[in-house]
């Protein structure tokens, strides 16, 4: 289980949480279901749809805690308009010449490839509290690289 504490999420991020609990919500009676006709097909020891059934209901379930949690605790941020990066700051960034559009979130919600980069992450650490047009120099496994910051917003 998640630790006690408060979790900020964007206004996205958050909806996704609460579709995904639904979407639980709504498949665990099947799962029951299909659970209880593979107990019905006999020797438990050798029922491989019994003991997959089980396994998914354990995660269900498992999923369904945690998601109630964060629901309960979490917190949705708006982003205030600033000129400082920010949690929920999305941003224009130039590396190598190629310019990437950035989110900055939370680790609950982050994922690289579609450019929500953790608070906590190398790169996020690096560019929170930073301005339109500064560069930064941002130390990774292959070597230095410098960011610059195109936009805000």
């Amino acid at each position: 289980m998640v630790n006690k504490q408060r979790f900020q999420f964007t206004h996205e991020g958050f909806e996704n949480l609460r579709k995904e609990y639904n979407h639980l919500l709504k498949r665990r009676p099947q799962v029951v279901i299909n659970l209880s006709n593979a107990r019905e097909q006999g020797d438990l020891s050798e029922n491989a749809g019994f003991h997959a059934a089980k396994e998914e209901l354990s995660q269900i379930d498992s999923r369904i805690r945690e998601l109630k949690y964060l629901l309960r605790v979490g917190k949705v941020v708006d982003k205030a308009e600033g000129e400082k990066v920010i949690f929920g700051s999305r941003l224009i960034v130039e590396v190598n010449g190629e310019t990437f559009k950035y989110q900055i979130v939370e680790e609950m919600e982050a994922n690289p490839k579609v450019g929500k980069i953790s608070t906590n992450s190398l790169i996020g650490s690096s560019l929170i509290n930073r301005k339109a047009g500064e560069e930064i120099a941002i130390k990774i496994p292959a070597g230095e690289v410098i960011y610059k910051i195109i936009k805000i917003f």
